[in-house]
């Protein structure tokens, strides 16, 4: 035997040698598999993060845009006089005047009959929508059925306060969101033709457009509702850490689950707290996954 190891050794070392680097080979290739996964699981996240930034500029403008609309002494002298001819009249041309930039004005009263409208017809009642029913103050983004138009709509609606008492509230005003706005600011900068950035509301209701729903113009918005593991985490966790608009810090995952679509996907999620809405950021599990160990080794010997 003690021939047998003098005679081989420089073979037994070799061995040894091959043994010890195929486990060192396959044992990096793990590492930087895992290296690749948690690296495009970050720029998910911060994908996610990017859009959510971009969307919560966008609500915000919107807001600041409904105050603007409140405060102009025009829609506060109709909201007063809802019967006077002359400053419906009033009101009207300056609602086209600004239907170029802002579509949809609404004037209503607190109750929520309409007084004057871009589209809403004089004296059509919100007056059983859940934002009038509540008797709310705030401003607030709701989705909507107009019965005129028979179809969904969503869109913004606040107080209009009287200049003499800025407490007292004198009638309401609301427009309509551009919600095509909102799908070309998800997918701006997207180049993978299976990735997916979207925003659903409170209810897990689609809000921007998604290419892998039908042909229709909606493409599944105000329609599809979103109950991966993902939008549940996202908007259970508003919930819990939302308030004020803002989110407190927690820590956040990027899983592996089954999207709306029935597909492996790796999901990053962050949060338009102005609708309680959430910004989800997927990628195909398998661009991500599909790197073999072969691959990965190969890899590691190319870059030396």
């Amino acid at each position: 035997m003690n021939a047998f190891f003098k005679k081989n050794w420089i073979v037994l070392c070799l061995c040894v040698v091959f043994i010890a680097l195929t486990g060192f080979s396959i044992n990096m290739a793990r590492i930087q598999k895992q290296m690749l996964i948690d690296t495009h699981k970050q720029n998910l996240q911060m994908l996610a993060n990017e859009k959510a930034a971009q969307i919560n500029m966008f609500l915000e403008f919107q807001k600041e845009r409904l105050l603007n609309l409140s405060s102009m002494i025009v829609f506060k002298e109709v909201a007063l006089n809802p019967n006077d001819t002359s400053k419906i009249e009033a009101a009207k041309k300056t609602i086209n005047d600004l239907k170029s930039t802002i579509s949809g004005i609404s004037v209503l009263t607190k109750e929520g009959i309409v007084i004057v409208g871009d589209i809403d017809l004089p004296n059509t009642d919100y007056g059983q929508h859940p934002y009038f029913v509540a008797k709310r103050e705030d401003t607030t983004f709701t989705q909507y059925y107009d019965p005129l138009r028979k179809n969904d709509y969503y869109a913004i609606i606040g107080p209009i306060y009287d200049s003499a008492d800025t407490t007292k509230i004198i009638g309401r005003i609301a427009f309509d969101i551009e919600l095509d706005k909102i799908s070309s600011i998800m997918q701006e900068t997207i180049e993978s033709p299976t990735n997916e950035v979207y925003l659903i509301d409170e209810k897990g209701l689609l809000l921007s457009r998604s290419e892998f729903i039908g042909q229709d113009n909606k493409k599944g918005v105000l329609i599809q509702e979103i109950k991966s593991e993902a939008a549940k985490e996202c908007l259970d966790h508003l919930k819990l850490y939302g308030k004020n608009g803002f989110v407190e810090e927690h820590v956040e995952e990027v899983p592996e689950y089954l999207n709306y679509m029935g597909n492996k996907v790796f999901g990053a999620h962050a949060y338009a707290p102005a609708i309680m809405g959430c910004v989800i950021a997927e990628e195909n599990a398998d661009e991500i996954l599909g790197v073999s160990m072969l691959d990965s080794i190969f890899n590691i010997f190319s870059k030396k």
